[in-house]
């Protein structure tokens, strides 16, 4: 079909006003094409806008249009825009792990690869890696010993990014064709964990033999099936007209492959933001958008209005971004406003935050929010601990997304177990004993099997003696190594038999650096991240254990806590507590970011500073409301708040809103000079003839008096000194030209703020009230001054500055 512009009988558009920028996406016919989208852009609503104009004017059969993305809750959402329309009832919507088992099944019923069933659901995954490892050990192979402790869900994590990123456990035993090796490559092992590509490998051979197909193996395999059979890569791309893919800074190397396949005809449309890919570790790239332009030889759009945050939030986050360099340069526009504000804390500990978090989380539901409103935004679950018991204790239901509660996640409840065999020395007890020894025999890695553990158990249960005297007797049964490892898990459990009423933060300390169990974590992963945000949750603990008493009062305080969270677990709503990770895509009327710290944003476990930076500005634009940041001075504030110049900006930001509030004649020197300069400087021209809501007549008359400071500054030679640009000025006299001149007396103070030698804050010039620039805090005011040292307010918080060595420039005299 061709588009002949026939409109379909009985077609009632919907009633949602298109951006310019979306208008453009929408009247795209034929060809690549490529759109960045900025965070809250509408995306969803232009995609689909642009589908059904495609529909309704036959430039498509909708039977033969492919809408897809990443997750299905993206599809979900691509689906119930389009059911707006029927004649669009046909246009085919799916994940695109969906349309991977649909290129598997099209390739069974043609017969070239048996399918005997559906895709193995996540409980036959696990069985399957189950009958791999009865397999290994059978096989009696060198790394029999490692499955006794292997983490299942980590092993299988490592799969599916393997095959995600088409890296084979055997490539050369695949036999691929030609053309494959271009894109497949041999997978290799996790650093320190070697054995992990052996099992790999006999997975597949198990998985093979038992003619199942995983998750994972949809994307593999689906590619697999098209370059291995170009007549089923040829049918199933007829089978396309268009092909549109939302959310494409997510997709994998696997993903990225199927779709180019299938669009050979190249109407092939994505949508993306590449400021938003932070799922590099499960094999997500920047490179695949950024590349799309040049690979397919696409025509660029860009949609930049966001309608989901305000001036703060946009100011805030276009500054951050635009400090990366593996990006497509844009910035956020405006269209909101200046309602939402973006607030910088400064608590004086992490447990004073979580006071202060959970303090402005009942202060927004008094004000009518309900707990579904809000979201705490973390980067790792080990920041919630003090947060949980904050909210609990204030009786506000909380959930974590993605996450146990922290005193029920795998590693603390390691330690927990051996708090409990500590105790049940004193006061043995068989019930309790097996669930704590299967949690804490082999963790970290003793190579104890499951039979000689359950052996030592039968044996302390039956004697009803400790399990510190069963290991014992088993110890001289043991040969080398093995009788050590129990010789000294009995001493471990009887100084924690002795410890009971101790100090916990002490007990809990001294158990880590015995076990040496943070260091097993963080070399026990397939990925360094998830090894390392383990043994950051076993920090967190520790530091959350300091004042809970003995290992006794600890071990009540978490079984009350328990008993407040499954009380609390009924309710209807709860403020959502996830990480950043699992929050794009979503929005809040309000958000809370704790920890903005060095060391927390960015991450220090992740080197790649780019995506860590890219994570914050997740963060900064999930809010339609409030945005609360949480830099704790017990650490340095993070690097992306300098960046972002956040004190700076919020206040230009702060000031650009009450001028736009008030008539022409009200606006003072100062207020007129900022709607000349920081409109362009925070990048939000495009509000102002676009979505400023002012009456012409009020637009007009501001726009002549910003343009009779333009012509002031200009008259005295003070353009480039104000910082005023050309790009400024047409800003303004796109809302018409001037229209008369500047009369004698309209501005002259200006010449107030031209700048001056900057002067070197002393205690002689310097007094509370003081507007200070420090050159790694940017800039402050000053709140108190005692022999010589002052007090500063900055963005990130407090700062305690010795005026002698701390050159700090004087701002405004």
């Amino acid at each position: 079909m061709t588009g002949s512009g026939e409109l379909l009988v009985g077609y009632k558009p919907m009633a949602v006003r298109l951006t310019d920028e979306q208008e453009a996406i929408v009247a795209h016919d034929h060809g690549p094409a490529l759109v960045f989208a900025v965070a809250g852009a509408g995306k969803t609503t232009a995609l689909v806008h642009r589908v059904e104009r495609l529909v309704r004017q036959r430039v498509f059969d909708p039977r033969r249009i492919l809408l897809t993305s990443f997750s299905r809750m993206a599809v979900a959402d691509l689906k119930r825009a389009l059911s707006a329309w029927p004649h669009c009832d046909a246009v085919r919507t799916s994940t695109l792990h969906a349309l991977g088992l649909w290129i598997v099944r099209r390739a069974a019923k043609e017969g070239l690869v048996a399918l005997k069933d559906e895709p193995l659901g996540e409980g036959q995954e696990r069985a399957l890696l189950t009958k791999t490892l009865r397999r290994a050990r059978e096989l009696r192979v060198g790394y029999a010993e490692e499955l006794e402790a292997l983490d299942l869900e980590d092993f299988l994590s490592y799969v599916g990014a393997c095959k995600g990123n088409l890296h084979y456990a055997d490539l050369e035993a695949a036999a691929l064709p030609p053309q494959a090796w271009k894109v497949a490559q041999q997978a290799q092992a996790p650093a320190g964990l070697e054995w992990y590509l052996d099992l790999y490998r006999l997975y597949e051979q198990v998985r093979q033999e038992e003619g199942a197909l995983t998750y994972d193996d949809l994307l593999m395999g689906g590619w697999e099936l098209l370059v291995r059979h170009e007549g089923l890569a040829q049918a199933m791309a007829k089978g396309f007209q268009a092909v549109l893919v939302d959310e494409f800074q997510d997709v994998n190397l696997a993903q990225s492959e199927i779709l180019h396949a299938l669009t050979p005809e190249r109407n092939y449309m994505v949508v993306g933001d590449d400021d938003q890919t932070i799922y590099e570790w499960r094999g997500a790239s920047p490179r695949f958008i950024l590349e799309f332009e040049r690979r397919y030889g696409a025509k660029k759009y860009l949609i930049r209005d966001s309608f989901r945050c305000s001036a703060a939030q946009v100011a805030l986050a276009g500054r951050l971004i635009a400090h990366n360099r593996q990006r497509e340069p844009k910035r956020l526009s405006l269209t909101r406003g200046f309602e939402g504000q973006v607030l910088v804390h400064s608590p004086e500990s992490v447990p004073d935050q979580a006071r202060a978090v959970v303090g402005e989380v009942a202060e927004a539901l008094r004000r009518g929010l309900r707990p579904g409103d809000v979201a705490v935004l973390v980067r790792l679950y080990a920041q919630t601990p003090y947060i949980e018991q904050a909210l609990i204790e204030a009786q506000i239901p909380y959930r974590v997304v993605g996450s146990p509660p922290f005193y029920r996640r795998p590693e603390i409840e390691t330690l927990l177990a051996y708090l409990e065999l500590g105790r049940l020395e004193a006061e043995p007890d068989p019930g309790r004993l097996a669930q704590a020894w299967g949690l804490a025999y082999n963790r970290p890695t003793r190579y104890l099997s499951r039979t000689l553990a359950e052996a030592i158990r039968k044996r302390a249960a039956a004697q009803r003696v400790p399990l510190s005297q069963a290991l014992r007797q088993a110890a001289p049964e043991a040969e080398g190594r093995q009788r050590e490892r129990l010789e000294e898990l009995a001493g471990v459990l009887e100084w924690l038999g002795q410890a009971q009423g101790q100090r916990a933060a002490g007990v809990l300390a001294a158990l880590d650096a015995r076990l040496e169990y943070s260091r097993y974590l963080r070399a026990h992963s397939g990925f360094p991240e998830v090894g390392e945000g383990r043994a950051a949750s076993v920090k967190a603990f520790l530091d959350y254990a300091r004042d809970k008493g003995s290992v006794r009062e600890l071990r009540e305080h978490l079984g009350h806590l328990s008993e407040l969270q499954l009380e609390q677990d009924s309710a209807d709503e709860a403020v959502t507590l996830m990480t950043v990770f699992r929050a794009k895509g979503l929005e809040w009327p309000m958000v809370l970011v704790p920890d903005c710290t060095e060391g927390t944003f960015p991450y220090s476990g992740n080197p790649n500073t780019e995506e860590e930076r890219r994570l914050f500005y997740v963060a900064l634009t999930r809010s339609k409301g409030d945005t609360h940041l949480y830099a704790p001075r017990s650490s340095a504030p993070s690097r992306f708040l300098r960046e972002a110049e956040a004190a700076e900006t919020l206040q230009a930001v702060e000031r650009l809103g009450a001028a736009l509030s008030k008539p022409a004649g009200e606006l003072s020197s100062l207020e007129t000079l900022a709607l000349a300069r920081d409109l362009g400087a925070l990048s939000l021209e495009r509000y102002l003839y676009r979505w400023w809501p002012a009456p012409p007549e009020h637009a007009r008359a501001v726009a002549q008096k910003v343009l009779r400071l333009f012509a002031a500054a200009e008259r005295e030679g003070w353009l480039e000194a104000l910082g005023l640009s050309p790009a400024g000025r047409e800003v303004w006299e796109a809302l018409g030209p001037l229209e008369a001149p500047t009369g004698p007396h309209e501005f002259r103070d200006l010449a107030e703020f031209l700048p001056r030698a900057a002067a070197v804050a002393s205690p002689d010039n310097v007094r509370p009230g003081q507007k200070v620039r420090h050159a790694q805090f940017g800039l402050g005011t000053v709140i108190r001054l005692e022999d010589g040292v002052a007090m500063v307010a900055f963005g990130d918080g407090l700062r305690r500055l010795a005026l002698r060595y701390a050159r700090l420039e004087v701002v405004g005299g």
